[in-house]
């Protein structure tokens, strides 16, 4: 009897194991925010690095959040937000990785997905490969900035996401690059893997679950027209999200100028965002000081080391700044009003500490670190 219970013991075991590999099929990440619900005076913005132990042991370029993100998003009523960057591993395998673009995955509470842009192709495999670290096995909605190639190249390249994932809806600003193909390749794209085409504008408004997705820009003058590269980048999509208290912005390419306009259009506080991912790679050709000062971001996310002034704007008004290139994966994650951040890994260079400091002199001890998991 007692042989019999080892072997049982054994077998349990094994299946308990098999359950925790970080495979991709994973539903349990130990770093996983689990919020309360509780609506304090304010609102809680801590993070995290997260534990060297719990990254994922197949290479350091993989996303190491080894969760099923639909299933923990549906089982925790959370908005979950992964910025996913392949500079590093373009760089390691010969690649020039400069401008290569990044991705955005949003996991709505309600299990639902969007991939917001995608980066050139040669960042294909690796994002497909995070995608599928993170349980992905569909998108409900791509939704393309602007019609770059350092945004749309993984989407429509041989092996790329349209191919390797089903998808629903495809959002895009309707005006073209200066390829003369582009066109057909869209619709090609459409006709092949059967995706609505959803086509937004200044004003409309959608929900996704209980996340209401705002369009303020562009006004649609532009649709059905080739543009030149810097209008094309001037006609991103700018989409918030709402969930409950927190709001995010993303806003692809958008330059100062267009900056401006879009403030100039809502001056009532519209803008105004608890999450932002930097305009233009975090460059200082966009990210102006009234920019910040309009959306008051206390999050914000740059694929590309943001330049100088452009972490100081957002540092100015209370926004933490982090970035690809020193932070590694990001993930940030809300329950519709506290919020938690995580990042893979700890920061080498202190060069921006001094604004980081800055940031909790504006709000002492509420975007603090928390390492007990």
């Amino acid at each position: 009897m007692k042989k019999v219970y080892r072997v049982l013991g054994i077998l349990l075991l094994c299946a308990l194991l098999a359950s925790c590999a970080t495979t991709g099929t994973a539903t349990v990440d130990y770093s996983t925010p689990v919020y309360s619900g509780v609506r304090g005076e304010k609102q809680d913005y801590t993070y995290l690095v997260l534990d060297e132990k719990l990254r994922n042991p197949d290479g350091v370029y993989t996303i190491p959040f080894t969760e099923n993100a639909v299933e923990v998003a549906k089982a925790t009523k959370t908005m979950r937000v992964y910025f996913m960057a392949g500079d590093r591993w373009l760089t390691a395998n010969g690649v020039d990785a400069a401008y290569l673009g990044d991705s955005t995955l949003v996991v709505f509470p309600d299990g639902q997905t969007m991939l917001i842009d995608g980066g050139r192709s040669q960042y294909s495999p690796l994002l497909i490969e995070n995608l599928k670290i993170l349980g992905i096995e569909k998108l409900d909605y791509v939704l393309l900035s602007h019609m770059h190639n350092d945004h749309y190249g993984v989407l429509f390249v041989a092996n790329g996401i349209l191919s390797n994932f089903p998808v629903g809806t495809f959002i895009w600003n309707g005006s073209y690059n200066m390829v003369a193909s582009i066109s057909n390749t869209l619709a090609n794209a459409q006709r092949k893997y059967g995706f609505t085409l959803m086509q937004v504008k200044e004003g409309d408004s959608f929900y996704i679950g209980d996340v209401r997705v705002d369009i303020y820009h562009p006004d649609g003058e532009l649709a059905g027209q080739n543009v030149a590269e810097g209008v094309l980048n001037n006609s991103s999509i700018v989409a918030k999200f709402t969930y409950g208290d927190f709001k995010s912005l993303f806003c692809g390419d958008l330059h100062v100028k267009a900056e401006w306009e879009v403030i100039k259009k809502y001056p009532n506080g519209e803008l105004d965002v608890d999450l932002l991912k930097a305009n233009h790679h975090g460059t200082d050709s966009s990210n102006s000081i009234e920019w910040a000062e309009a959306t008051t971001p206390r999050v914000v996310y740059s694929v590309s080391m943001p330049g100088t002034s452009t972490y100081y704007h957002y540092s100015k008004v209370g926004g933490r700044v982090f970035a690809e290139f020193r932070d590694d994966y990001v993930r940030v994650v809300t329950d519709g009003y506290n919020c938690e951040v995580t990042v893979t890994a700890e920061r080498e260079n202190r060069a921006f500490e001094k604004y980081d400091l800055l940031v909790e002199r504006i709000y002492p001890g509420t975007f603090s670190r928390n390492n007990e998991n």
